[in-house]
C-alpha cells in the first residue's frame, strides 16, 4: 500500500498540468456538493435538538369556506383542546410578540407569550436556574420570565447574579427565573427568534372571542399513539362539537383541525428549494466526475505500453486495477481537502446572501457528520472517476500494444465511443443545470421589474412599538396624534406619514367583512381582506400610491366625523366586481359603526414582491373608537413611521430619534432602515437561490468547456502523424481546421440534443420557483443552447487551430 502510494506520487509530479487540472475540478465539485449537503443536513436532515422531536406536533385550525389553511387558534379552542384530546402527553400554545425590554437601556427584542408546560414539553433544561411552570401560569402569579443565552451575554455580561434580576417588559415589571442554553431556539425557523419567554397566563374566565386566532398550538403525542390516531380524534371533536347548541364552536363545514410534524413545518417553506439546489450540485459533481474520468482515460491511453509492461511480467488485472484506484482516490482525497476549504467559503458566502431567510442557515457548519460524508463523496468520485476509463484501457490485447509500441497513433473504436459518450453527457448536464439557472435568471429579472405600487427612493422607515398599559385604550391612538404634529414640521424632511403596517411584506392580518346588502351563505360565506391596515391621512401621498377612484384620506375624517375607508384594486373587485364601491358600506368585526368607502387606491405590494398582491382595507388612525375594541389594540400597538427625504437616511432618522425621546424615552425605535433595503430584502429567497445556481451553472460551462477542449487537442494529437500526411499530401489548412472541428460539432449536437430533451423534462420542477416565465420559456431554451454552443465550439476551435500549424515533415520524422 505505501509502495503503492510513494509510485502513485512520483507518477503524479511528473505530470503537473493534468494533476493540477484533474484536483481543481474535483476540489470545485466537491466543495460545492458539501457547502450544499451542510445546508441540507442542518435545516432538512437533522432532527430538531429537543426531545423526542418525532412526537412534537402543530395543531392548525382551518377555515375551508375561506380558504385558510394554517390557521391559529383562539383562546376557547385551546381550552377545548385541552379538555377534550386524550391522544397528547401535553397541548402547549405560544404567541411571539414585539417587545420593549429594559434592563440597562430601552431595546426592541422579540418575546415569546407561553403556556406553563411548553418548556418542559420541549425537554431542554436551562443553562442556569429554571424552567417557567405551570404555577407561574396561572393567572395573578408573579411575573417570570426565561431569557436566551445570547441576550444574558449581551444585556447581562453573562453574570450568575441574573437570577432573581428584575426587568421591565413592555412596561411590566419581570422576574428572571432561568437562562436556557447556548443554541436554544424557540419557536425554530423565524427570522426574529425570541430572546425571552415569559408565561401566558389565560384566564379561563375571561378568554378573547373565538374569532381572534392568534395561538400557534404544539402537541406532543402519547407514546405509541400515531399521528393518524391523533387526527382521527380530533375530527370526532369537530364532529361532536358541529351538534351542540354553541355556534361558536367547531363546525365540520366551517372549521377544521388538522396535525402536521412540527420539524416538517418548520422547514415546509424551504424544503422545495434546498432540495432543487442538493439536486443541481449533484449535477456539478457528476460533471467533475466525468471530466477527471476522461483525464484519466487519456492518460491511462499514454501509458498502454507501461501497463503492458506491467501485464507481460505477471501484474494481473486486479493488481493494475489497484494501482489506478490508487491515483485516482488519491486525486479525490487532494480535491476534497481543497474542497472542504471551498464549501467553508462557500458558506460564508451563503450566510451572507440568506441569512436569517433560512431557518438554521446561520447555524450551518462542518462538522464530524459533514466530514464524514466528505470522506463518502471522496470515496465514491475517486473509484467512479478511477474505474470507468481504466475498464476501457484494461481490454486492450497486450501483445498488440507491445508490438504496435510508439508507433501506434489511434485509439480504438471501443476507447473513442466511450471518451465521446463522456463529453456527450458533461455538456448534457451542464445543459440541463445552465437551463435551470437561466431561467431562474429570466425570472429574478422580471422581479426587478415589477412595480411595488409605491415610490421607495428617498423613503426611510422605523418602528415603535405601544405596547405596555401606558398607551391602553384611547392612549394609543393620541401618541400616534402627537408623534404626527411634532414631526411633520422638521427640517430636512418632505413627508411624513404613520401606518400600522409596511410593505412590500406585510403582518397578515385576516379581518371578516360584513358587507352592506350582503347575505352570506353556505355558498357565500362572509367577505374577509387580508391586511387591515391604519394610517395617517398624509400616508397615499408619501408613499406615491394612486387614488384610482374617489379620494384619499383628508383632515376631516377626524374623531366623531362619519367613519371612512379606502380599499384597494383587489379588495374592490373580489367584493363589488364591476361595481362602483364608492359610497358602499363595510362593518368590521365587534366594530360600532359602519365605515364608508369614499376612495380606490391602486394595488401595492403587501404579500411579497413575487406574490399578487393581497386585499387590503385602509382607516384612518384619527377614527381608532370606530375600529372596536380588539381591532383597535391590535392595529394601533405598532407605529411605522415613513419619511420621505432626499438628503437620506441619517438626518431624518436622527430627528425622529430626538422627538421619540423627547416624548417618551422608554420607547426604542427599532427596523431602521430604508425602503430600498426593504425592497431588497423581500428578494433576498429568490436572489440566494439564482446567485448559489449561477455559481453552479459556470463552473458547469467551464469544466464542460473544458473537457471538450481536452477530447480535441488529445485526438489532435493521437492523430499527428494522420494530419502530417495529409498536409504533405497537399491537404489545406482550412481542411485540417474542418476535420478536426466536425468531431467536436458532432459531439455538441448530440450533447445539446439530449441535454434539451433532458431540460424540458427536469424544468417542470422548478416551475413554482418562477416569476413571470414557464418552465418552458423559449427565449431561455434557445438562448442557453447557443451559448453553451458557442462556448463549446470555441474550445474546439483552438486545437483545431493548432492543427492547422503542424509541421509535415516533423510530424512524419518523429514517427
Amino acid at each position: 500500500m505505501i509502495a503503492d502510494l510513494k509510485f502513485t506520487c512520483r507518477s503524479l509530479s511528473k505530470a503537473p498540468a493534468f494533476t493540477a487540472i484533474a484536483i481543481v475540478t474535483l476540489a470545485l465539485g466537491i466543495g460545492a456538493t458539501i457547502a450544499i449537503f451542510s445546508l441540507v443536513d442542518a435545516v432538512l436532515l437533522r432532527p430538531l435538538s429537543y426531545r423526542q422531536p418525532q412526537q412534537l406536533m402543530r395543531i392548525y385550525t382551518e377555515m375551508p369556506t375561506l380558504k385558510f389553511t394554517r390557521f391559529g387558534a383562539s383562546q376557547p379552542e385551546y381550552m377545548d383542546l385541552l379538555r377534550e384530546a386524550r391522544a397528547w402527553q401535553s397541548i402547549d400554545a405560544w404567541m411571539s410578540v414585539g417587545a420593549n425590554f429594559s434592563a440597562r437601556e430601552p431595546t426592541r427584542i422579540t418575546a415569546a407569550l407561553i403556556t406553563g408546560g411548553l418548556l418542559q414539553t420541549l425537554g431542554v433544561p436551562p443553562a442556569l436556574g429554571r424552567l417557567i411552570t405551570s404555577r407561574d401560569d396561572e393567572p395573578g402569579a408573579t411575573l417570570t420570565a426565561v431569557i436566551s443565552y445570547g441576550l444574558w451575554q449581551r444585556d447581562f455580561a453573562s453574570e450568575r447574579t441574573v437570577l432573581g434580576r428584575d426587568v421591565l417588559l413592555n412596561g411590566q415589571k419581570y422576574t428572571i427565573v432561568g437562562v436556557m442554553p447556548q443554541g436554544f431556539r424557540f419557536p425554530p425557523g423565524e427570522a426574529d427568534v425570541p430572546d425571552v419567554w415569559v408565561p401566558m397566563q389565560i384566564d379561563p374566565a375571561h378568554l378573547s372571542g373565538r374569532g381572534e386566532h392568534f395561538l400557534n398550538v404544539l402537541g406532543r403525542l402519547k407514546p405509541g399513539a400515531t399521528l393518524h390516531q391523533a387526527q382521527m380524534e380530533l375530527d370526532a371533536l369537530v364532529e361532536r362539537s358541529g351538534k351542540t347548541a354553541d355556534p361558536d364552536r367547531f363546525i365540520p363545514r366551517f372549521h377544521t383541525l388538522v396535525i402536521h410534524p412540527f420539524q416538517e413545518e418548520v422547514v415546509r417553506g424551504v424544503r422545495p428549494a434546498l432540495q432543487m439546489l442538493f439536486g443541481a450540485v449533484c449535477f456539478l459533481l457528476l460533471i467533475a466526475c466525468v471530466n477527471v474520468a476522461n483525464l484519466l482515460l487519456a492518460r491511462a491511453e499514454a501509458r498502454q505500453r507501461e501497463i503492458a509492461i506491467r501485464g507481460a511480467l505477471g501484474a494481473g488485472g486486479w493488481r493494475l486495477t489497484w494501482q489506478f484506484l490508487v491515483e485516482s482516490v488519491l486525486l479525490s482525497t487532494v480535491g476534497t481537502v481543497l474542497g472542504l476549504i471551498l464549501a467553508e467559503g462557500v458558506l460564508r458566502l451563503m450566510k451572507s446572501l440568506a441569512g436569517a431567510d433560512i431557518p438554521g442557515m446561520l447555524d450551518v457548519d462542518i462538522d464530524g457528520r459533514i466530514l464524514f460524508f466528505a470522506l463518502g463523496v471522496t470515496l465514491v468520485t475517486g473509484v467512479a472517476s478511477g474505474l470507468a476509463p481504466l475498464t476501457h484501457v484494461l481490454k486492450q490485447n497486450l501483445h498488440d500494444t507491445m508490438k504496435a509500441g510508439a508507433a501506434a497513433t489511434t485509439d480504438t473504436a471501443g476507447t473513442q465511443r466511450f471518451r465521446q459518450t463522456l463529453i456527450v453527457a458533461q455538456l448534457a448536464l451542464a445543459l440541463m443545470l445552465l437551463t435551470g439557472t437561466g431561467l431562474l435568471l429570466r425570472g429574478f429579472w422580471k422581479l426587478q421589474e415589477v412595480n411595488p405600487g409605491f415610490d421607495p427612493k428617498a423613503l426611510t422607515t422605523m418602528s415603535i412599538a405601544l405596547t405596555d398599559a401606558r398607551y391602553s385604550g384611547g392612549a394609543a391612538r393620541d401618541f400616534w396624534t402627537r408623534l404626527e404634529d411634532s414631526l411633520k414640521n422638521l427640517p430636512a424632511i418632505e413627508g411624513v406619514a404613520l401606518t400600522s403596517n409596511l410593505p412590500p411584506v406585510q403582518q397578515l392580518t385576516h379581518t371578516t367583512l360584513q358587507v352592506e346588502g350582503f347575505v352570506p351563505t353556505l355558498e357565500k360565506p362572509l367577505k374577509s381582506t387580508d391586511f387591515l391596515q391604519v394610517v395617517s391621512h398624509n400616508y397615499f401621498d408619501v408613499m406615491r400610491i394612486r387614488c384610482v377612484q374617489g379620494r384619499l384620506f383628508e383632515e376631516r375624517d377626524s374623531a366623531g366625523a362619519p367613519p371612512v375607508a379606502i380599499v384597494n384594486q383587489t379588495l374592490a373587485t373580489l367584493i363589488w366586481g364591476n361595481e362602483d364601491p364608492i359610497g358602499r358600506r363595510v362593518h368590521l368585526y365587534k366594530s360600532p359603526d359602519w365605515h364608508t368607502i369614499v376612495g380606490v387606491v391602486a394595488d401595492s405590494k403587501n404579500a411579497g414582491v413575487e406574490n399578487p398582491t393581497g386585499s387590503a382595507l385602509y382607516l384612518p388612525y384619527a377614527q381608532a373608537d370606530s375600529f372596536g375594541e380588539i381591532i383597535r389594540n391590535f392595529v394601533l400597538s405598532t407605529v411605522h413611521v415613513v419619511v420621505r427625504s432626499a438628503a437620506g437616511p441619517g438626518p431624518a432618522v436622527n430627528a425622529v430619534r430626538r422627538e421619540i425621546n423627547r416624548m417618551d424615552p422608554s420607547l426604542p425605535l427599532a427596523a431602521v432602515r430604508t425602503m430600498d433595503e426593504a425592497m431588497s430584502h423581500a428578494q433576498s429567497r429568490p436572489r440566494f437561490l439564482t446567485a448559489v445556481l449561477t455559481a453552479f451553472a459556470s463552473i458547469a460551462v467551464t469544466l464542460a468547456a473544458i473537457g471538450i477542449y481536452g477530447v480535441i487537442a488529445y485526438a489532435v494529437v493521437r492523430r499527428t502523424k494522420e494530419i502530417g500526411l495529409r498536409m504533405a499530401l497537399g491537404a489545406q489548412g482550412s481542411a485540417v481546421l474542418g476535420l478536426v472541428l466536425r468531431r467536436g460539432v458532432l459531439l455538441i449536437v448530440c450533447g445539446v440534443a439530449i441535454g434539451l430533451a433532458g431540460s424540458l423534462a427536469a424544468t417542470r420542477l422548478l416551475s413554482g420557483f418562477l416569476f413571470g416565465v414557464t418552465a418552458t420559456d423559449p427565449a431561455t431554451f434557445v438562448t442557453v443552447p447557443l451559448l453553451l454552443s458557442a462556448v463549446a465550439l470555441l474550445a474546439c476551435w483552438f486545437p483545431a487551430r493548432r492543427a492547422t500549424k503542424i509541421d509535415p515533415l516533423a510530424a512524419l520524422r518523429a514517427e
